[in-house]
């Protein structure tokens, strides 16, 4: 099944989420040095990820506007 734009950005959330963690781990001084180097590597993998998401939602979104396509929200009164 296609990924769907909200799909993608869950897992983009997430990966950022990670990506903050793993920043703060990479920095903590009170980790040890196998435990920082530990966490920068997975810094590396995770951002690769990140990336590889982001190019999903690109082409997604050229991919609709290449279709003309949309979704019009319809307008909703708000009281």
């Amino acid at each position: 099944m296609a990924e769907t734009l909200g799909s993608l950005i869950d897992k983009l959330s997430i990966a950022n989420i990670r990506l903050w963690h793993l920043e703060d781990r990479r920095r903590d001084a009170a980790a040890t040095d196998a435990e920082r180097l530990k966490a920068a590597d997975r810094v590396s993998v995770v951002n690769a990820e990140r990336n590889a998401l982001i190019e999903e939602v690109d082409d997604l979104l050229d991919e609709a506007i290449r279709r003309g396509g949309g979704r019009k929200c319809p307008k909703v009164k708000l009281y």
